[in-house]
């Protein structure tokens, strides 16, 4: 049986890929195919007769109405491009292909539109667009990133490049060396008072590594994304003194900064209210940058501890020339007295107390040019982790005794005098390094102590034994008593002080070697302490000892 007109047209209508819809001359809706009912989410029966404009948005009403107009008063075909909004309120694009039919006296009957939904096709380009910004932005700034190796530079282009590139506001914070707490390194804001505001904010209230939001990027290692940021999650999340800083923001990001799996920091963008929430686009944007401004923060500062070392590597050959060239010049003009007066008949016409100073300063330069080498030697076996310990029983006072008379000829030329009080302590050590980390630390007293009284106390405590050294001489600023104990570093300059700047290496390594710590404490300009503790039988063996380079 022969297939009807009207059957054909309906089956055509239902099964095209088109949106197709009928409307009358009042632009009511006639027909609805399934393409409709999918692309707007209205069923045929809640449509049907209804008045095309509800689903056009208001703002485009009045051109549909005109281009209807043009249809019923004969103008066809004709195209046009509109929105609709769907049931859930979401807007599609569709391009339409208009027509007619027209009634026995020529009138248009009812008006047909064929469309196609180019939302999808929309949404591609503009993912594929905002794939190559994406792409063009990260690009650019690996090259911002890399395009400078200065450590303080390299952060605030990070952070201004940031706030450009995903708004607004831009916080680098770092952990600090003891892993306690967060140090800000760069602070960016397009409003340089909202910038000024934001940095004494954060100077003001000093955060942990364990608290609040940060705490959850630090240990997860993800970024966190808050879209929109309230006053419940603030007061939540972070502690009072934070509110203010997070005044007016809206939205929120923080990623971490993690170079070859270390966390070494984290990255805040902080958008102002009025602007739109970051969206999972910022995330993965943020996420690369992170990782590449990881990457160029890492290697700014290791070019910078690079360049430090090697500046300090210099000076240190400097110091270490000048100092060993001092008593080779003592010892090599007094050999070269000893030789013109070499003759029996010279030394017979010479004082015996001539010859005898002579020979007194030999030994004594020679003396002090064993003692350079000899710490020369100590950091070259450290560094190269064989600092060998020969453990016995060893009481303490008696290394004491043996490093003050070390020390003698050098604190009576000070003009300083040196205390002693203590108690027996005993325990299991190696008595030559323990006799070198005193006389090391009393040398070092007498040095910079100003002439005035050295005071040395010793004894056991609990399971340990303790000693003191304090000078009241001219101290150490805080920002330099870490750097003391390291290799080539010195808190005073060469050409006031002499020697090679290495005993307090050398002094840190052995008590560390014995399983003990060594700690500072000092103002300028009000001497210093050095405190010691030993465990009794130390816990870390030579087997184990470690490059102190690689800890």
């Amino acid at each position: 049986m022969p297939v009807e007109d009207h059957d054909l047209a309906q089956i055509v209508i239902e099964t095209v890929g088109a949106l197709v819809v009928v409307l009358d001359r009042e632009a009511r809706i006639q027909r609805w195919n399934a393409a409709c009912e999918h692309a707007t989410g209205y069923e045929r029966d809640e449509v049907l007769g209804r008045p095309f404009w509800f689903l056009v948005p208001p703002e485009e009403r009045a051109g549909v109405e005109a281009g209807f107009s043009r249809l019923v008063a004969r103008d066809f075909p004709n195209r046009n491009t509109n929105h609709w909004v769907t049931k859930d309120g979401a807007r599609r694009l569709v391009a339409w292909s208009n027509t007619a039919l027209l009634d026995e006296r020529g009138e248009v009957r009812v008006v047909i539109a064929t469309g196609l939904d180019l939302s999808e096709q929309i949404r591609a380009e503009e993912a594929l667009r905002r794939q190559a910004t994406r792409l063009e932005a990260l690009a650019e700034a690996s090259r911002v990133f890399a395009s400078g190796l200065d450590y303080k530079t390299t952060l605030d282009t990070v952070a201004r490049r940031l706030s450009e590139l995903i708004g607004d506001g831009a916080l680098i914070r770092v952990v600090s060396p003891d892993s306690a707490w967060l140090v800000p390194v760069a602070v960016y804001h397009p409003d340089p008072e909202r910038a000024a505001l934001r940095r004494r904010g954060i100077q003001q209230a000093p955060q942990r590594t364990n608290e609040g939001m940060t705490a959850r990027v630090l240990q997860g290692r993800r970024t966190l994304r808050i879209p929109h940021l309230t006053l419940d999650v603030v007061h939540g999340e972070m502690k009072p003194e934070y509110w203010p800083y997070l005044e007016g923001v809206t939205s929120l990001m923080m990623a971490p900064l993690e170079h070859r799996r270390h966390v070494f920091g984290h990255i805040t963008l902080m958008r102002d209210a009025g602007g739109a929430p970051y969206t999972s686009d910022d995330e993965a944007l943020l996420d690369d940058l992170a990782h590449r401004a990881a990457q160029a923060i890492e290697n700014a500062r290791l070019y910078g501890e690079a360049q430090a070392a090697v500046a300090a590597r210099d000076e240190f050959l400097s110091i270490a020339s000048h100092e060993l060239r001092t008593p080779l010049t003592a010892l090599r003009l007094a050999l070269e007295n000893m030789r013109r007066v070499a003759s029996r008949d010279a030394l017979e016409r010479l004082p015996a107390q001539y010859v005898e100073r002579v020979l007194a300063t030999a030994e004594r330069q020679g003396q002090r040019l064993e003692k350079l080498v000899s710490g020369l030697l100590d950091v070259s076996r450290i560094h190269m982790g064989r600092l060998e310990l020969d453990f016995e029983e060893v009481e303490l006072g008696e290394a004491v005794q043996e490093a003050l008379g070390a020390v003698e000829d050098e604190a009576a030329q000070s003009g300083s005098e040196i205390r002693v009080t203590g108690s027996p302590a005993r325990g299991f050590w190696d008595r030559l390094r323990v006799s070198q980390v005193v006389t090391n630390l009393l040398a070092n007293a007498v040095k910079y102590g100003a002439g005035k009284a050295v005071e040395v106390e010793f004894g056991p405590r609990a399971d340990r034994a303790f000693l003191a050294v304090r000078d009241h001489g001219i101290g150490i600023d805080p920002s330099d008593q870490r750097q003391i104990f390291e290799r080539f570093e010195r808190a005073v300059s060469s050409r006031n002080y002499g020697g090679l700047g290495l005993g307090l290496y050398i002094v840190k390594r052995i008590v560390e070697a014995h399983g003990g710590t060594i700690a500072v404490e000092s103002k300028p300009g009000e001497g210093s302490t050095f405190r010691v503790e030993l465990p009794q039988r130390p816990s870390v063996s030579v087997d184990r000892e470690q490059d102190p380079a690689r800890t």
